[in-house]
């Protein structure tokens, strides 16, 4: 009972300070033109067709990441995946959401301290550590990272969740999927309930830090299997230092890709390594860091290795997404208009009004745009929106899956090209696909899958 009635009081404070948030930025405006309050009790719905339309401009979005950033890591977190969805929310606003995957303030090391404490024991503490550096190596929406030294003089890196943040995360969870549920009541076609499941779950898995040892396991398994490229690493950590809220990592040595000068020999190299791998891990083996951004790859310059860190946010395809998505690639590298717009028609979910002709005349349109550019002056994020928005407009559905695989190829093509402007997506692709191709219709397979 006591529980219940916590749970109640926190979703009801949590709720205000959503309001307020919203009130405060001067969002309650435009959600009032969508249909939805912002009052004393909450968010509410109110008569769609009533008042005028609020202009959805790069001002809104100024306001929007403000107002994500003051109400903390569920809303940064949906904040970063509608950055990737400029598609849903506009171009103006999907760049001014880019400021949310910047580094966000430290919390006290004293709440570190507790939770550490907590996690860990203090009896453990003083047995395993001879120090920990109070002063934050990095803090994200999440968590917070230390530099830690063990008793045999080990270094080691402490991932620790910053107090508050797995409940936070839970109320605003429930309080969004109380949001979510009616809009897709009026706006089915937007597909929202099934974004917002795929969102909840990944930030689930986000919370738990036992989840990260699991994907750091699955990474290591999956670069020993034959042919694959060794010129990934990632870093070990401690069984007996990880828990739900904390994770004790082994440094990554190397420098980080943001340092590299751009053009150099060495930025060249770390650029083609970097989108490589994660071109393979998407293509090859299926399981991929869904978030490789500078500060999460560093660069191996002696051993020509790409490393990679805060493995939390992963994503998955299985076999038969790999096979549809090589497809709709391929179609895109053939410039072939009704294998592409069969394809990506195929690799979503069609709604009730959907209209394949109109799909395939779109498709054509953007193919004729591609064509008249050339595939090396093609923009690999202006290509994945346009796609997304021809689905969406013809009630295609996209599952939220191929949106994260589509998000780590943007995201990575950025880093690529800020170290080498010349490296082409495309180009590196197609071997990867190849190779691809052949271990997915291989005999070998086709006689394990029999056996």
């Amino acid at each position: 009972m006591f529980k219940f009635v916590r749970k109640s009081v926190q979703m009801a404070v949590r709720s205000q300070q959503i309001s307020f948030g919203f009130y405060t930025h001067g969002l309650a405006g435009a959600l009032t033109s969508l249909g939805w309050e912002v009052g004393k009790r909450g968010l509410r719905q109110v008569n769609i067709l009533a008042g005028s339309s609020v202009p959805f401009d790069s001002v809104f979005g100024k306001n929007l990441a403000r107002t994500f950033i003051s109400l903390g890591p569920t809303f940064i977190k949906l904040g970063q995946v509608l950055a990737a969805r400029p598609d849903l929310v506009g171009e103006p606003i999907s760049e001014e959401l880019k400021v949310l995957f910047e580094r966000v303030p430290p919390v006290k090391f004293s709440a570190i301290q507790k939770i550490l404490r907590q996690e860990i024991g203090r009896a453990n503490l003083k047995r395993w550590f001879l120090s920990i550096d109070p002063n934050a190596m990095a803090s994200a929406s999440i968590s917070q990272v230390h530099q830690a030294v063990l008793k045999d003089g080990t270094p080691v890196i402490l991932k620790v969740q910053k107090p508050g943040s797995a409940d936070t995360v839970r109320a605003d969870l429930a309080l969004i999927e109380a949001f979510v549920r009616p809009v897709h009541l009026v706006y089915p076609r937007l597909n929202l309930l099934h974004m917002f499941a795929d969102f909840k779950e990944a930030t689930l898995r986000e919370i738990d830090y036992r989840e990260e040892a699991k994907n750091i396991d699955r990474f290591r398994k999956n670069y020993k299997k034959l042919f694959s490229d060794s010129d990934v690493v990632f870093p070990r950590y401690f069984p007996k230092l990880t828990t739900e809220r904390v994770i004790a990592l082994e440094p990554m040595h190397g420098s980080k890709m943001g340092t590299l000068r751009k053009g150099s020999t060495v930025a060249r190299q770390a650029a083609a390594k970097s989108l490589s791998a994660v071109l393979e891990q998407i293509f090859d083996h299926g399981f991929f860091h869904a978030d490789p951004h500078a500060g999460n790859l560093f660069f191996l310059e002696d051993e020509g290795r790409v490393g990679f860190i805060d493995l939390g946010l992963v994503g998955q395809l299985n076999p038969e997404d790999k096979r549809k998505f090589l497809r709709v690639l391929m179609a895109i590298l053939k410039r072939d208009r009704e294998k592409l717009a069969k394809s990506l028609f195929e690799l979503g979910q069609a709604g009730k009004k959907a209209n394949y002709d109109k799909f395939e005349s779109e498709i054509q349109s953007l193919l004729d745009e591609v064509k008249k550019k050339g595939l090396d002056k093609l923009r690999m994020d202006q290509l994945v929106g346009k796609l997304f928005a021809i689905a969406r407009k013809n009630s295609v559905h996209i599952p939220n899956r191929y949106v994260m695989m589509l998000r780590s190829c943007l995201v990575i093509e950025g880093v690529a090209k800020s170290l080498d402007p010349k490296v082409n997506i495309f180009d590196i692709a197609v071997p990867i696909v190849a190779k691809s191709l052949m271990k997915t219709y291989s005999p070998i397979n086709f006689i394990r899958k029999m056996f």
